[in-house]
């Protein structure tokens, strides 16, 4: 009869199906040591005896049976959360961590109890209602923020799945909470209303620069009247007066960006 090598022990657990990922990962790290060096050092046999242990026909069927639940419910949850997110990646990594023998801390049932919760069939339902009363106000709310804060830097990767690399508006839709995080802190509602207030200068209106307008703005237009081209540009700043302006000096071909705040009525025009 053959004798019974660690390459064929670790074969055996390598094709074993309980085995966790992680696990058949270190046994095949194991077994390519051994093919290189024919032999194993005591601490890396005792470690093909504890795997041998761990996986054992005793043992898979005795874990299986005390971890049943929170199988079940690993299980159910798998069905319910998106592939590649987070929370996806997260039940994943506990699946194969019940697998492989390990209890789960206190802190990991928590997470996976706020997951159930976030999938739950009352979630599901509401998430759906949401999406399906996502209006163009809110779809143009949530772009006004997004182009703000892609220029602050904040929320980034929100942003980047709200707005193309040009800054037009996708088809994504937050979660609600992802909406109001972004649209009803303190910058993005002043941003906001900056937005939506009638500007004070209409397109047409001669304006003329403020001493705040800056150096690089008033060396284009100096203390030359100003025609307004149009009053709709993104929002960058959240303070009041934000509103921004394109406007044309008298004479001049390259037109100025500028915010209200910086302008006002140009005088005897």
């Amino acid at each position: 009869m053959a004798r019974t090598t660690y390459a064929d022990r670790l074969t055996a657990i390598i094709n074993n199906p309980a085995v966790s990922a992680g696990d058949r990962n270190f046994a095949n790290s194991l077994l390519s040591y051994y093919v290189k060096r024919k032999s194993l050092t005591s601490g890396r046999a005792r470690c093909v005896r504890e795997l041998e242990q761990r996986y054992s026909p005793e043992a898979v069927a005795e874990r299986a049976a005390r971890t049943a639940p929170l199988t079940a419910r690993l299980q159910t949850l798998t069905s319910r959360v998106t592939e590649g997110s987070w929370a996806g990646g997260f039940v994943e990594s506990l699946t194969e961590q019940l697998a492989s023998g390990r209890n789960l801390s206190q802190r990991q049932l928590e997470i996976l109890e706020k997951i159930e919760g976030e999938h739950s069939d009352e979630a599901i339902s509401a998430a759906a209602a949401w999406n399906n009363n996502f209006s163009d106000d809110m779809r143009e709310r949530l772009t006004v923020a997004a182009r703000y804060y892609r220029r602050e830097g904040y929320f980034t990767n929100l942003v980047d799945r709200a707005l193309t690399p040009d800054g037009q508006p996708t088809a994504f839709i937050p979660t609600e909470k992802q909406y109001r995080k972004i649209t009803e802190n303190k910058y993005a509602q002043k941003v906001l209303t900056a937005h939506y207030d009638a500007p004070k200068y209409a397109p047409g209106s001669m304006v003329q620069l403020r001493p705040s307008s800056g150096y690089l703005a008033r060396s284009k237009a100096g203390a030359k009247p100003c025609v307004v081209i149009s009053t709709s540009e993104p929002i960058v700043s959240a303070c009041k007066g934000a509103k921004v302006y394109r406007i044309l000096p008298i004479g001049a071909s390259e037109m100025i960006t500028i915010e209200e705040r910086h302008i006002k009525k140009a005088r005897g025009v």
